[in-house]
């Protein structure tokens, strides 16, 4: 027979689709070109002119008439000398080659570009020997033939990277109609911690979920504010609470399992929350929740240890940023053979630490979920289903990029 406690947690793909249905209310907002990067278009962008908007020269040479080059070598008068930025003097004739650099627009009467290594100056600068024939259209950028005037260049949802930035700039585009990124506090929560620049008395340690947040955050659509620590008090707890949920999406961390300590999850209820998932079939993660609140805000429990924290946030807190912020959800999944042998996994999905050199995937031993210098060695979670047999060297597995 299953564990009961085991068989009513919640699939890894499950906590996805549950996360993913939830309903979200993606906001338009303008920005800055500067500031836009890693944000969602929330409407398509058009070309406001041919691109390129002339004939260009692609190569630094002599702009001439394909057909004059039937038999080479072939003297030619140059008449004209075209810089980029520049225009021609007047239209090219047969028996005649302009000079041209290359994103120069081609005079008139040429049809193609001979480049300059196939050349030779004569005398006087007023004549060149061209060695290589050339078909029409050679090295030569057609007008238009990149994107034509009120084309779609950007589509709606796509994401900001440089490229896109590139094309905005092309386009005259310098305020961008965007989706605005998700707005995400985050809370730590224990008796037994102290901020890093404390010392600490006792049996307390030193916090590190909150920085490791704030920096993991940084890789998503969103801009978060560190809410600090508070210790296992409800009324304090329920205070900072509040004014999380003055955020679209609040992270707390500690306090979510069953302990007579662990008060997150009462307070949520008292504030109204609709708890969506309760416990994860997770390894690390196990205690999470994700809670609907009033005015469409959400917040995530998730657990006090880091490392589990961290994979929680990985695999599913990111999922409700980017679609918050109007984009889709996307994590990129890897396949490499496993440099040692793995015993049988148990009953929960295991996201185990690893290092990939490129070629093959080698598992760090696994000493627990607050084992965060373990973690820091890894550049991979190595990905393990349900009940997997055991794994021998070379096998195929599964693995994200960290």
């Amino acid at each position: 027979m299953p564990d009961p406690e085991i068989s009513d947690l919640i699939t890894v793909p499950q906590a996805m689709q549950i996360i993913d249905a939830a309903e979200i209310s993606p906001r338009s907002i303008t920005i800055p070109l500067s500031d836009s990067s890693g944000l969602y278009l929330s409407a398509d962008l058009k070309n406001d002119r041919d691109a390129p908007p002339f004939d260009k020269s692609l190569m630094d040479g002599y702009a001439v008439i394909a057909s004059d080059l039937a038999t080479v070598p072939r003297e030619l008068a140059v008449i004209d000398r075209i810089a980029a930025g520049g225009s021609a003097a007047r239209a090219i004739q047969p028996g005649e080659a302009a000079a041209i650099m290359t994103g120069a627009p081609l005079p008139a009467g040429a049809d193609a570009v001979v480049p300059v290594e196939s050349t030779e100056i004569l005398a006087g600068n007023n004549r060149v020997l061209i060695r290589q024939s050339v078909p029409a259209r050679k090295f030569v950028a057609s007008r238009g033939s990149d994107a034509l005037a009120g084309a779609v260049v950007l589509k709606s949802g796509s994401r900001i990277g440089p490229a896109q930035i590139a094309v905005a700039a092309a386009i005259g585009v310098v305020d961008l109609p965007v989706y605005a990124p998700a707005s995400v506090a985050v809370l730590g929560t224990g008796d037994e911690l102290v901020a890093p620049d404390k010392k600490p008395r006792g049996n307390q340690i030193r916090s590190s979920n909150n920085p490791m947040l704030m920096m993991l955050l940084q890789r998503y659509p969103c801009r978060a504010i560190d809410l600090g620590l508070v210790h296992d008090d409800p009324a304090i707890i329920e205070q900072r609470i509040r004014a999380g949920l003055d955020h679209d999406v609040l992270l707390v961390t500690g306090g979510m399992s069953m302990g007579e300590r662990d008060f997150v999850p009462g307070i949520l209820r008292k504030l109204g929350g609709e708890f969506l998932i309760t416990k994860l079939r997770i390894k690390p993660g196990k205690p999470f929740v994700f809670a609907k609140m009033p005015g469409g805000k959400f917040v995530f429990g998730l657990p006090g240890n880091p490392v589990s924290a961290f994979v929680c946030t990985l695999c599913f807190v990111r999922r409700l940023l980017q679609r918050i912020a109007g984009g889709k959800p996307t994590v990129i999944y890897r396949v490499a053979p496993l440099a040692a042998e793995l015993e049988p996994n148990g009953n929960r999905a295991f996201y185990q630490p690893a290092i990939f050199n490129g070629r093959v995937l080698a598992p760090l031993q696994w000493k627990g979920s607050a084992d965060i210098y373990t973690l820091a060695q890894a550049n991979a979670l190595l990905i393990r289903p349900e009940h997997q047999p055991a794994q021998d060297v070379g096998a195929s597995i599964e693995f994200i990029e960290i």
